[in-house]
């Protein structure tokens, strides 16, 4: 009963929030809704809106409401964009018919294609390297070069992983079942809680923290989580170590935005779109958020910078949602909690 309430509220809200300032503005805005983190996007937003003159009203909460509100609103959103932190709930939105398609020279040229929607219906903005991470004194990285690597009985109680309840982990499975196939995936995850050292923790920071506090000497997190950290702690004796498939190319993950069906500003939210995958948009991103660019031509922050450079699978990340309940039921075979 309370959470049909607070998603009646939720829509209400959102409706009143826009339809207000759709009524007392003239056509320079645009209307966005974001699983992101306010003080990621806004400082973004607000240079945006300084070279073109267009306002992004935003309002921010989890994937699921944002996605219920956009079903239920249908036509009569005010809405005109989605702004999401995974490729998977993107494909969720589009599977729903929440997305139209966008034609644009400037996004074909500025985005690789495994980071977009093949129909062009949504598009990634930034880049999520999920990967090994290991504490400098205790870890050979010379033993750790494939998923199939960190399930040897070398690293017997010394792994850590974030839950396999969070979105990351479902999307990073998923694209392993996309690589190997879903029999071979289910083999290398059981080796892998074989040699949990704790419990699966909440949030990748926790994860870093134990292979800081000696509770573990390996695990896998967004690089962002570790830069940040690094930024904040030079001394910290935890490092990045890419690895993925036999040839070295490392998963990756988006976050992306796609623009509504029934978008009243359609043309605002291209223009959005364009400028945050441009070099200036994704230069903010790249130093804002510590997350990879998506448009090659910008370097990273120079913390990823001293990681090296690394291989990216190229399967489209599309398939972190095609095969995440595929994910989710391998997982709970497994009993990776």
């Amino acid at each position: 009963m309370y959470r049909i309430f607070y998603v009646v509220f939720f829509i209400l809200f959102l409706n009143n929030f826009f339809t207000t300032y759709a009524y007392s503005n003239e056509n320079k805005f645009i209307n966005l809704v974001s699983a992101r983190q306010e003080y990621l996007i806004k400082p973004i937003f607000e240079e945006f809106t300084k070279d073109t003159g267009i306002k992004v009203n935003y309002v921010i909460s989890d994937g699921n409401s944002l996605l219920n509100m956009i079903k239920n609103q249908g036509q009569e959103t005010e809405v005109d964009a989605y702004l999401s932190v995974d490729a998977s709930d993107l494909y969720e939105a589009q599977q729903n018919g929440i997305f139209q398609p966008i034609r644009s020279r400037i996004l074909d040229k500025n985005i690789p294609v495994h980071l977009k929607d093949p129909s062009r219906q949504w598009f990634g903005l930034s880049l999520r390297v999920r990967s090994l991470i290991y504490h400098v004194k205790r870890v050979n990285t010379d033993y750790i070069f494939d998923y199939e690597s960190i399930g040897d009985k070398r690293w017997h109680n010394k792994l850590v992983l974030r839950t396999s309840k969070r979105i990351y982990n479902k999307s990073m499975v998923a694209m392993m079942i996309a690589l190997y196939g879903y029999d071979k995936t289910k083999e290398i995850l059981l080796s892998w809680v074989e040699n949990f050292s704790i419990q699966p923790t909440n949030t990748d920071i926790d994860v870093i923290n134990a292979i800081k506090d000696n509770k573990a000497d390996i695990g896998i997190v967004n690089s962002y989580y570790l830069a940040k950290m690094l930024r904040d702690d030079p001394t910290l004796p935890v490092k990045m170590h890419f690895f993925g498939d036999k040839s070295n190319r490392v998963h990756v993950n988006i976050s992306g935005i796609g623009i509504l069906r029934y978008a009243k500003r359609k043309d605002n939210a291209v223009k959005l779109i364009e400028w945050l995958s441009s070099k200036r948009g994704q230069r903010l991103f790249a130093d804002i958020d510590m997350e990879y660019p998506v448009n090659r031509k910008v370097e990273p922050h120079k913390i990823l910078k001293k990681w090296g450079r690394f291989k990216q699978m190229t399967i489209n990340v599309k398939k972190a949602g095609e095969l995440r309940t595929q994910a989710v039921r391998l997982m709970q075979e497994v009993n990776y909690e």
